[in-house]
């Protein structure tokens, strides 16, 4: 399994756009949800007036900013999904599921950011890399491993690296706990 998987890890996926811009209204609706009512998150002449110059994101809207919908029409899914499939995290998935990994549980996730994001920097893009996959563990839930991959985020517009995020999955067989 790792002999196979050992030449995926560092390998960058294709750059992925989130399938909308970050917009004001986004915006409002992850400070409402989360009760953050600093002005220049919600205030066009406060956010202009301020050391950004526009309005912005909160940095913790990072990862719900960067959600894609639910559901898509198939001329648009299409296109995604192909990008999805030659995604080296995509081939170490299935070569996991092969030894029947197949359940994730997202056990951390950590944030760097590097800049202000938000309205008028049009999509998010994405640059995902799996950077280490960890030795066969049982755990409560079940035997697996743990996937940690990396992602750094750019705007459309100006392509600025705005923020880097690592993440640590246990990938992971159910039936693995009552062995």
């Amino acid at each position: 399994m790792y002999e196979r998987i050992a030449p995926l890890i560092g390998q960058f996926a294709a750059r992925s756009w989130t399938d909308s811009p970050i917009e004001a209204s986004a915006i409002r609706a992850f400070c409402g949800a989360v009760e953050d009512a600093n002005p220049v998150y919600w205030l066009e002449e406060t956010a202009r007036n301020s050391r950004f110059g526009r309005l912005i994101a909160p940095p913790q809207s990072l990862m719900a900013l960067n959600m894609d919908a639910w559901w898509m029409p198939d001329y648009l899914q299409g296109e995604m999904d192909a990008a999805h499939q030659a995604a080296p995290e995509t081939h170490i998935r299935n070569i996991l599921a092969e030894y029947g990994f197949t359940e994730v549980l997202v056990v951390e996730r950590s944030e760097e950011y590097f800049g202000a994001f938000g309205h008028g920097d049009g999509r998010m893009g994405r640059d995902r890399r799996a950077t280490n996959v960890s030795e066969v563990k049982t755990a409560k839930v079940g035997t697996g491993v743990f996937l940690t991959y990396e992602i750094d985020y750019f705007t459309e517009r100006s392509e600025r690296h705005v923020a880097s995020a690592r993440n640590v999955t246990l990938i992971y067989d159910p039936a693995g706990a009552n062995r």
